[in-house]
C-alpha cells in the first residue's frame, strides 16, 4: 500500500465492517459508515503506512482488498497527541462500550514476537473472489519466512470459517460485555 490508496483502502474497510458485529457494537450508529472509514483511515494513515505491513488488492487499479499486519517486535511510530480523542468522537456514543471491550481481551494475544492483522476487509461487491485470501497472502508468507505465529480477532463465525481455511485456529472464544455484546474469536497460526 502506498499514500495514494489511503482514501481508496479507508473506504473499502469501512463497507467491509459497515454491518459487522464489532463495530455496530463499538461505532456510533449516526453516520456509521463514514465514522468507520474515518477510524480506518486514522489506522492506516498513522500505523498501518509508517509502521506496518499493509498490503491492497487491486482489480482493474482499483483498490477492493486491504490487509495490515504489524510486527510486534517494531516500534509503532508516534501517533499525533489527539489520537485518543478523535477516536473517541469517532465512535462517539459507544465509545465507553467500545473501551470496555477492548479491556475485557487485553492479555488475550501472545506475548512473544508474532504478526498481528490490525485490520483486513474487502469491498462486499468482491468478495468471495479470492482477493482476501490473496490480500492477506504477503502477512502470511512474512510470518512463515520469519519463523513467526499470525493472530488476530474476529466477531464473525464466518471469517472464523475463512480464517481456517488460511491455517488459523481458534485459541479463545468470548462473548464481550456479560454476553450481551459480539462474539470475539483469537485465531493464531503457526508458521508452515
Amino acid at each position: 500500500m502506498v499514500m495514494d490508496d489511503l482514501d481508496r483502502a479507508s473506504e473499502v474497510l469501512g463497507l467491509a465492517f459497515a454491518d459487522y458485529a464489532w463495530t455496530r457494537w463499538v461505532v456510533d450508529g449516526r453516520d456509521h459508515v463514514a465514522r468507520i472509514t474515518q477510524l480506518d483511515r486514522l489506522f492506516l494513515q498513522h500505523f498501518g503506512l509508517p509502521g506496518t505491513q499493509t498490503w491492497v488488492t487491486t482489480v482493474d487499479g482499483v483498490v477492493e482488498s486491504v490487509a495490515a499486519w504489524i510486527d510486534t517486535a517494531v516500534a509503532l511510530p508516534t501517533p499525533p497527541h489527539d489520537i485518543a480523542a478523535r477516536f473517541a468522537a469517532l465512535e462517539g456514543d459507544r465509545h465507553d462500550a467500545s473501551s470496555a471491550a477492548d479491556k475485557e481481551y487485553q492479555g488475550w494475544r501472545p506475548v512473544e514476537r508474532h504478526l498481528y492483522l490490525g485490520t483486513m476487509g474487502t469491498e462486499p461487491s468482491r468478495q468471495r473472489m479470492g482477493l482476501g485470501s490473496r490480500t492477506l497472502q504477503g502477512g502470511i508468507e512474512l510470518a512463515d519466512h520469519d519463523r513467526l505465529s499470525a493472530c488476530l480477532e474476529t466477531s464473525s463465525q464466518t471469517n472464523v470459517d475463512f480464517y481456517a481455511t488460511l491455517g488459523f485456529e481458534v485459541v479463545r472464544h468470548w462473548r464481550i460485555a456479560a454476553g450481551t455484546g459480539p462474539d470475539l474469536w483469537l485465531m493464531r497460526r503457526e508458521p508452515r
